[in-house]
């Protein structure tokens, strides 16, 4: 079993916000249920990789690894330009681990944190209206309440808004770890996925406790992540 990272890339974007301290911010559901899902994925792709990757010399002699690195930093390819390590390849099993738990984490539990609260947070057009719907030039001089209100969709465009928003936050198809029977066939996987499925139950019980003591926020419920971006 490869070691878990202390300080997890998930980590780094609260730093630099500034939302990393808990005394200061105790409360950031998107933060702390979000570090039990990465640290939930990054334990299964460390143990994932460390079936077929015993050192660091053996990431590094994997051509078709290397050759994805490259074409994944490339112009004319993922664009990714910080992608990779010296010369845009990767160098170490870290990094490698690090890199693909990112890739599921952002396609799956950051996707469902940004995607599914559209439908509870934007259905109600004058509270988050899609655009405004007249020049911003008549909010000048004296304004009035109902300068205000004409800048608010019509009643058609509302409609279409409620519906967007309401398929956009609706649609699940397969969760989060959520394998098909042998999908994996290497019978070394299934511990490893086990593991990745009791990881994500205790996730699981943690948010509904973390519920009863905070504004309920249940994006990041393991059982509501898609396995990837479905929509």
């Amino acid at each position: 079993m490869h070691r878990l990272l202390i300080i997890p890339v998930f980590w780094l974007q609260f730093k630099k916000r500034g939302v990393d301290d808990i005394e200061k911010l105790p409360v950031y559901p998107y933060r702390d249920d979000g570090l039990l899902i990465w640290n939930a994925i990054h334990q299964w792709v460390s143990d994932y990789l460390s079936i077929y990757y015993k050192s660091d010399a053996e990431v590094q002699s994997d051509t078709k690894l290397q050759n994805w690195a490259i074409e994944a930093g490339a112009y004319d390819g993922g664009r990714i330009p910080d992608f990779g390590q010296e010369y845009g390849l990767i160098q170490t099993l870290d990094y490698l681990i690090d890199a693909i738990t990112l890739i599921i984490f952002t396609a799956s539990a950051q996707h469902a944190a940004v995607n599914f609260p559209q439908g509870d947070m934007m259905s109600y057009a004058p509270a988050v209206p899609l655009a405004g719907y007249q020049p911003g030039s008549i909010l000048q001089d004296k304004v009035t309440e109902q300068d205000y209100l004409n800048l608010l969709p019509p009643l058609e465009q509302a409609q279409d808004q409620l519906n967007l928003v309401y398929i956009l936050g609706s649609i699940y198809y397969k969760i989060l770890g959520d394998y098909s029977d042998n999908y994996f066939k290497d019978a070394l996987v299934k511990p490893a996925l086990q593991a990745f499925r009791n990881n994500l139950s205790e996730a699981e019980a943690t948010i509904h406790q973390r519920n009863q003591n905070r504004p309920t926020y249940e994006y990041l419920l393991p059982s509501k992540i898609p396995q990837s971006i479905n929509i």
